[in-house]
């Protein structure tokens, strides 16, 4: 009897017995369950579009001559209106060197602007000559801005581009410091201009070819 209660006993408590609970995954295997995966990368912003393009069209490298060319002399004038005695041919070449005389220094800029937007501010930061071999002679001063008017003259410019337009400008430079140049004629040199456009800047240039004036041996009919 004694002996059946305790196997009865034994029984039940075996099956009141909780079963054993499941263990817990380890740290690092929740986390990397949880984590979501990295976001891709943005895509690049595509380049912006500028408003306003600029080329330099032309560029003249000369001297320097004030805001007007020196007039000729009286005599030089008289002179070139003389008769065609060859006595007078050197009187007449002296006219011929005085109406070129003096070419100024400038560059012209076209200018182009896309449609809609505003108005933007244009300026010139500055403006370099280099020679040939790439090496700097120096930096010239820009003055006079002016632009191509439907009246068919150049007029002055507040440097202002207006959306969808195009405009054909001009600007007076100082002359090269010819000094410190070795024979400057029949060379080829690099005119760079760094503009501000709206914020940003823009840089053209062009290269300009400086060859030397021929003169006429007198008594030579022009």
């Amino acid at each position: 009897m004694g002996s059946r209660f305790a196997l009865v006993l034994v029984g039940l408590l075996a099956c009141t017995k909780a079963p054993p609970a499941p263990s817990a995954p380890a740290p690092e295997e929740t986390a990397a369950v949880k984590a979501p995966p990295p976001a891709p990368p943005a895509p690049p912003a595509p380049p912006a579009t500028p408003q306003v393009t600029v080329q330099m069209t032309a560029a003249t490298l000369g001297d320097a001559c004030g805001s007007a060319a020196t007039p000729a002399p009286k005599s030089a004038i008289k002179a070139d209106r003389a008769s065609d005695d060859p006595s007078d041919s050197m009187q007449r070449s002296s006219v011929a060197k005085a109406k070129r005389a003096c070419e100024p220094t400038s560059m012209q800029l076209a200018i182009s602007s896309a449609a809609g937007g505003a108005a933007v501010q244009l300026g010139v930061k500055k403006v370099e000559l280099y020679d040939d071999a790439g090496t700097l002679l120096g930096e010239l001063m820009s003055r006079s801005p002016s632009t191509w008017s439907s009246t068919g003259a150049y007029q002055a410019w507040d440097e202002k581009v207006a959306p969808a337009q195009q405009l054909s400008v001009t600007y007076s430079l100082t002359a090269p410091d010819w000094s410190k140049v070795k024979d400057r004629w029949n060379k080829t040199y690099v005119l760079k201009a760094v503009l501000t456009v709206g914020g940003s800047e823009q840089t053209v240039q062009r290269d300009v070819q400086v060859m030397a004036t021929t003169s006429l041996p007198p008594g030579v009919k022009t």
